[in-house]
């Protein structure tokens, strides 16, 4: 798998005032030059989307990471069925490696 080109976790939600005006914010760790943030102005969303969307960004870096460990996981798994040559284990393996598949679509979506 790739290497990360995201802002390392952790990332947090709060309340900001400042360039974004009023709003909702997502920041992430600190940069050389300060911390990243994902602004969510006041006024197009109600409060409770914005804070639903912050707080599904903030999560990012660990789904991106759970992600990349499952379709690992399930590619061993594939192996494993596949090992084994019988009909049943086939169909496993198959399962697994469509899983797997779209994982990875969704991991390389996220990271290039």
């Amino acid at each position: 798998m790739s290497e990360n080109k995201h802002t390392p976790a952790p990332w947090s939600i709060g309340d900001y005032q400042g360039p974004c005006e009023s709003s909702d914010l997502v920041y992430g760790a600190p940069l050389p030059h300060g911390h990243f943030s994902i602004c969510s102005l006041t006024g197009y969303f109600p409060r409770e989307q914005r804070m639903a969307n912050a707080k599904l960004i903030a999560a990012a870096p660990d789904l991106l990471a759970d992600l990349r460990e499952a379709a690992s996981t399930l590619r061993r798994y594939e192996a494993l069925h596949r090992d084994k040559g019988t009909d049943e284990s086939t169909a496993k393996a198959e399962v697994n490696a469509a899983l797997a598949s779209r994982f990875e679509t969704t991991i390389a979506n996220a990271t290039q």
